[in-house]
């Protein structure tokens, strides 16, 4: 069959698909990548099939622009939930009537419609009319894919890339709505799926917002109680073309190992990171039976004095390599570095940057003995002794190998295929 993955153009969410895209292709099946043409080339690096639609999203640009608006906003409302970005909430005392609608107003117009504009709705609708694919598969945040699906009747499922946040936000909203006057139902989301899909001549279902199906690569213990269909899949870590470097090949000379990384996204897409480098560097330092590797390029350390004697600084180092030879990892929360982290059953030290899940998942390690996390301001001093517990509490490591058990008891991205075959059969709409 022909498989359609679609994302708008950021790198860590393509990486998501790449290993179920490979499965996939490896059973046989026709697959290709659709995004906006800026991630055309870290596509094709993959070595799969890219599809380049509507204009360059410049999502670098756009970040930083909604991060200016967004800070203006919350000196003057307090904090980021209160302009209605945040999905994270799953306390029910606070997810209110005015809070769901107020995240829906604001995630549709702020984010999804910016991730899917009118010419990427039309221009993927288009490939899908030419090409036919049996299946679409796309990013919860890129809802273009499910448009195009339903327009040209092709199955279709979302493709997480960490906690249904989504998911979890919109059954809470629907059960409000249906609670309401029928005058005051708003759905701003329908809304605007609405009209895109008439555009194409097709009508609005649900499976729109949440799909046929929802493919899901947590561990069961953490998925958010939402009734959907999921498919389970096992994480598999995707870092990108790598090289082991010879040092790594080696053991560790202090004793014991330690990654430092804040990932790519922020460095790549905001051009700077949350969390303060030189806080980060400083609690480790010192450290003497701690060899610290810390994935930082020249331009996060250009204002450091110095770098301390227990820190390798490198400027790229893939995770799956690396994380396997470390005792523990102090990371942002990101769905790649938690992921690979989980997969290995290394204990993690989460500085919570507060995008999409990670204040969810880093409660989650917390609660369950399988890492630590730095909820608010940062001090070199409260990390250090975080970092301290989770090397010398030897419960830290056997709850996390706990975890990887879980994780690895998930069916691979070959072993899904077949349900996905399956899917795709029953939900088809031509």
């Amino acid at each position: 069959m022909r498989v359609l993955f679609t994302t708008f153009a950021a790198k860590s969410h393509m990486h998501a698909q790449v290993s179920l895209a490979w499965a996939l292709r490896a059973a046989g099946h026709d697959v290709r990548i659709a995004s906006h043409p800026d991630l055309a080339e870290e596509i094709t690096k993959t070595g799969l099939t890219a599809v380049g639609v509507g204009e360059e999203l410049h999502l670098d640009e756009q970040m930083q622009e909604t991060q200016e608006n967004i800070g203006q906003d919350v000196d003057q409302l307090e904090s980021q939930a209160q302009v209605g970005l945040d999905m994270s909430e799953t306390r029910p005392e606070r997810l209110t009537w005015d809070y769901t609608l107020g995240v829906f107003t604001a995630m549709t117009s702020v984010v999804f419609q910016n991730c899917c504009s009118d010419r990427m709705v039309d221009e993927l609708v288009g490939h899908c009319r030419s090409w036919k694919p049996d299946l679409v598969l796309w990013d919860t945040m890129t809802f273009a894919g499910a448009v195009a699906a339903l327009a040209t009747g092709a199955a279709h499922g979302r493709v997480l890339f960490g906690m249904d946040l989504a998911g979890s936000m919109r059954q809470t909203f629907l059960e409000q709505l249906a609670s309401r006057p029928p005058e005051l139902r708003d759905d701003p989301l329908r809304e605007w799926l609405t009209w895109s899909l008439e555009r194409h001549g097709a009508t609005f279902e649900e499976s729109a917002v949440t799909g046929d199906f929802t493919v899901c690569p947590m561990p069961q213990s953490m998925r958010l109680p939402v009734d959907l269909d999921y498919v389970p899949v096992r994480y598999v870590p995707y870092n990108g073309q790598s090289t082991v470097p010879q040092w790594l090949q080696e053991p560790p000379k202090r004793g014991r190992r330690v990654c430092l990384t804040l990932g790519v996204a922020h460095r790549e897409v905001l051009g700077s990171d949350r969390a303060s480098i030189g806080d980060l560097l400083e609690a480790v330092a010192g450290l003497d039976d701690v060899e610290v590797v810390a994935t930082l390029d020249e331009n996060q350390l250009k204002d450091l004095a110095t770098v301390p004697d227990n820190v390798r600084a490198v400027d790229f180092v893939p995770l799956d390599a690396l994380l396997p030879t470390c005792d523990a990892v102090i990371h942002h929360g990101g769905s790649g570095s938690f992921g690979t982290a989980m997969i290995h059953g290394i204990p993690q030290l989460i500085v919570v940057d507060g995008v999409w899940d990670t204040i969810n998942k880093s409660r989650h390690l917390a609660a369950h003995g399988t890492g630590l996390y730095v909820p608010g301001k940062l001090s070199a001093k409260g990390l250090r002794e975080l970092l301290v517990r989770l090397l010398e509490e030897p419960e830290f490591k056997r709850n996390a190998m706990t975890l990887r058990r879980e994780a690895l008891a998930a069916p691979a991205p070959a072993q899904v295929v077949p349900t996905l075959e399956r899917l795709a059969l029953e939900n088809r709409r031509r």
